[in-house]
C-alpha cells in the first residue's frame, strides 16, 4: 500500500514515546494511526489467510451497501447476508456480532480514507500548502465516496453501546490529533498566525464533516466549488499577516 511505503519511508525506527517525546509531525500522526486502526483488526487474532482476508472485506462493503440502502436499523446480519448471497452462518464465522461488523466497517472507511489522503498531503513541501491538501483530498474523498460516507453518517447516529451512549460520538479524537499536529508544524514554521489549535482543527473537521449530510440532502452538491470555498476560507483564518 502507498501509505504504508510512506510510514516506512518517513518515520525513524523509534520507540513512539520518543516519537511523542519530539512532537509527532501530520503524516507520523496518520503513519500511527493507520498503523494503530490496522492492529485493531488482528489484535487477539491469528493473521488471517489471504482468502480469509479478501471474505472479511468483500462481507464489509455488503455491509456498507446494505446499512446504507436500507439504513442502520433494518441492516441485520440477514440483510447483509442475503445482499452477499450467502447464509448468515458464512458472516459469524468471520465475525462474532452484527456490532463486531459494524466497528470494521467504520475503522475501514475510516483507514481507506487516510490511505487516500495522506500521500496528497505529503507531497506538499509546506504547512499551509499541507493544509490545503488535506482540506481538498478529505472532501473529494467524501464526494467519490458517497456510499461509504451515507454509512458512517448512519451508523454514527444510530450505533449505541451496552449502556446506551452513542458508540461514535462527534469527530473522532485521533482525527483532531493529527490535524493539530499540521497546525502546530504550521506556527512552529512561522507559515501560520497564533491560535488555539484545538479550536481550528474542530472548526475545519466540522466544515468537512458536513459535507456527507450536505450531499444526502442536495446530491447535486458541486464539492470541488465546496473545497475551493473551505481553502480560502480557512487560508485567510490561518495565513500569518
Amino acid at each position: 500500500m502507498v501509505l504504508i511505503r510512506l510510514c516506512q519511508d518517513h518515520l525513524q525506527v523509534e520507540p513512539l514515546c520518543a516519537l511523542i517525546g519530539k512532537g509527532l509531525t501530520y503524516l507520523d500522526q496518520l503513519c500511527y494511526i493507520s498503523s494503530m486502526q490496522t492492529k485493531k483488526i488482528s489484535d487477539g487474532q491469528k493473521r488471517p489467510s489471504f482468502i480469509e482476508a479478501a471474505r472479511r472485506a468483500q462481507l464489509i462493503e455488503c455491509a456498507v451497501e446494505t446499512i446504507a440502502t436500507l439504513g442502520y436499523a433494518q441492516a441485520s446480519l440477514a440483510q447483509v447476508a442475503k445482499r452477499a448471497n450467502i447464509s448468515k452462518s458464512v458472516i459469524t464465522y468471520y465475525f462474532k456480532s452484527r456490532e463486531e461488523l459494524l466497528e470494521q466497517v467504520v475503522t475501514k472507511i475510516y483507514t481507506a480514507a487516510v490511505q487516500a489522503v495522506t500521500p496528497q498531503i505529503a507531497a506538499q513541501p509546506t504547512a499551509q500548502l499541507r493544509l490545503q491538501a488535506y482540506i481538498r483530498s478529505a472532501v473529494d474523498y467524501i464526494g467519490s465516496h458517497r456510499m461509504r460516507m451515507v454509512a458512517l453518517l448512519e451508523i454514527a447516529l444510530n450505533f449505541r453501546t451496552a449502556d446506551g451512549k452513542l458508540r461514535y460520538r462527534g469527530t473522532e479524537e485521533w482525527i483532531l490529533t493529527a490535524l493539530e499536529a499540521l497546525l502546530r508544524q504550521g506556527q512552529e514554521e512561522g507559515e501560520f498566525r497564533a491560535f488555539d489549535q484545538h479550536v481550528m482543527a474542530v472548526t475545519i473537521r466540522q466544515a468537512i464533516d458536513v459535507v456527507a449530510p450536505l450531499l444526502a440532502a442536495h446530491p447535486n452538491l458541486d464539492t470541488d466549488s465546496y473545497a475551493l470555498e473551505l481553502v480560502t476560507l480557512f487560508d485567510r483564518a490561518t495565513r500569518k499577516e
